[in-house]
């Protein structure tokens, strides 16, 4: 590696330094960041799902796995947000480097090391050092990817029954956890088709990946606190009933494929570039063979159509469960850890290419990024919005369309003109292409969370206060928020005390109340007293 080289990979370095930095110093923050899951999952896993539907109306917990982690954390700290993020960010980077350690040995160590940078300056920290199971979900899958690698072909029974247990707890970790399990069911159809081509390994495959998700799901489910009155039907949440019974309304189709559409032309234009040339490989590898050898998938080959198949299905997956809700949300949060891996599953055919692949294969990977953003820049201009608080490097795409976006776009264009023009490797081209998005998608939601962070700092510290307040009085305490995200707060900060959370006056059950915590402006109406009042939180006796 040549002085260029090492300068880059020197910049790649800092610059994912300093992302885990930022997000380090986040993750001490009193409150959560991302208000509706975050205060959903914590709720749930501390205080039970019947109070959490009782009192604020929240659906039936996804989330079992997530809620054992929450709930274990507990037992062995006071400071529970502190260490849930900063474990969550660390789960994040061990499952980058468990994707790592499966291509790592065919790779130069310079290459290696440069394609490891690559991955941790994607921007996804900001989800993965947060109060949800992102990172948690990130280090499952390396654990799955690695045991691809070194047992898919050797030792097929067994990698089914680790398969099904690690598709059990990604399950329960967040709902898209399910396209991994249909990610190894197709690739053992691949297997079949190209590879094998013998059908008892493929039906023990299946059988031993569907047992063991079967009784690893339930067991978690038991040991969360669940039911298994059902065992078969381990979709917990009410995400997958409606598709199962048939109830998503032709409006929520419509809202699915236009927030397909965007989530596909973000994946085109950051994961272009390693999903062509590994597709590449395996067909040019294919037709070589033909009338020579048998063909029969690679390790490597294996690990790489596992991170792509694992990267299409969570898109869809995402997409359908979507069904009826925002339909200009691109929900970046739920596949974009998929972009590193995938750009590590295929580090060494990009590598293979960059010697052999010829003019051509350059000109597809710099124009395959182009259609997506072309793609992308169509779905914004219909109203789609890749925001901040719902994805990373596409954030950089979305904040603001005048400035983020041109910008954004100016550096894709520059790095397609640059594997054009140039005979710069592939690999380093678009290290200095994340590098730039990263930074873009950095300052986006830092400015997001700076126009948070003055009300949320101030509501932190009057709920503390409200809480000492609270705490000692007898009777039943109430919450009043106009904003049910507030009062998810409120109800998170006293400590699951109020007996009811309500979002105005008209609501009986503030009769029974003997104080009132309200969050925003407002008054009580009859019979209540002032003894605290703050900027965001007043407090109410009778």
């Amino acid at each position: 590696m040549g002085l260029a080289g090492r300068v880059m990979l020197g910049l790649a370095a800092a610059a994912a330094g300093l992302l885990a930095l930022i997000y380090v110093n986040a993750a001490f923050g009193a409150l959560p960041v991302y208000v509706g899951a975050e205060s959903a999952h914590l709720i749930s896993a501390l205080y039970g799902p019947a109070a959490a539907k009782a009192q604020l109306g929240l659906g039936a917990p996804d989330d079992p796995a997530f809620s054992l982690i929450i709930r274990g954390l507990t037992y062995l700290t006071q400071s529970l947000m502190p260490w849930l993020r900063l474990l969550g960010g660390a789960a994040y980077v061990g499952g980058l480097l468990l994707v790592f350690q499966a291509v790592r040995r065919n790779l130069a160590p310079e290459v290696a090391l440069g394609f490891l940078a690559l991955a941790l300056v994607y921007p996804y920290h900001r989800f993965a050092f947060a109060a949800l199971p992102e990172g948690w979900c990130v280090a499952a899958l390396g654990a799955a990817v690695l045991l691809t690698a070194r047992t898919y072909l050797g030792q097929p029974l067994i990698h089914g029954l680790a398969a099904g247990a690690l598709v059990a707890v990604l399950t329960l970790l967040k709902p898209q956890g399910l396209a991994v399990g249909g990610a190894f069911v197709v690739l053992a159809a691949c297997d079949l088709a190209f590879g094998r081509r013998n059908w008892a390994v493929f039906a023990g495959r299946l059988l031993t990946l569907g047992a063991s998700f079967l009784v690893a799901v339930n067991g978690l489910r038991l040991l969360a606190g669940g039911e298994v009155a059902a065992p078969f039907s381990f979709y917990l949440a009410d995400h997958y009933r409606p598709l199962l019974e048939g109830a998503v309304p032709p409006a929520g189709w419509i809202a699915a494929a236009r927030g397909l559409a965007a989530m596909i032309s973000g994946a085109v234009l950051l994961a272009a570039v390693p999903a062509v040339t590994g597709l590449l490989r395996i067909e040019l590898r294919w037709l070589w063979t033909r009338g020579r050898a048998r063909f029969a998938l690679e390790p490597q080959e294996t690990v790489f159509l596992l991170a792509l198949l694992c990267l299409a299905l969570t898109i869809l997956l995402t997409a359908v469960l979507a069904s009826g809700g925002a339909p200009d949300r691109v929900w970046g949060r739920q596949f974009e850890a998929l972009i590193p891996v995938l750009w590590l599953a295929a580090a060494p055919f990009i590598v293979e290419f960059e010697k052999g692949g010829g003019p051509w294969w350059r000109r597809a990977v710099a124009t395959g990024p182009l259609i997506g953003l072309a793609g992308l820049a169509i779905c914004l201009l219909d109203g789609a919005k890749a925001l901040p608080r719902d994805a990373a490097m596409l954030g950089a795409f979305g904040a603001d369309p005048i400035p983020y976006f041109a910008a954004a776009g100016a550096v894709v264009v520059a790095g397609a003109l640059a594997i054009l023009a140039t005979r710069w490797p592939v690999w380093r081209v678009w290290l200095a292409v994340l590098i730039a998005l990263a930074a873009i998608s950095t300052t986006a939601d830092l400015a997001w969370r700076k126009g948070q962070d003055g009300r949320r700092a101030q509501m932190a510290a009057e709920l503390s206060a409200a809480d000492a307040l609270v705490s000692p009085r007898p009777g039943e305490v109430a919450v009043m928020a106009a904003d049910p995200l507030e009062g998810r707060l409120a109800y998170l900060r006293l400590r699951a005390r109020p007996s009811a959370v309500v979002s105005d006056n008209g609501d009986d059950r503030l009769a029974a109340a003997d104080t009132l915590v309200m969050v925003g402006d407002g008054a009580p109406q009859g019979g209540w007293r002032v003894v605290f009042r703050g900027e965001t939180v007043t407090i109410f006796t009778r």
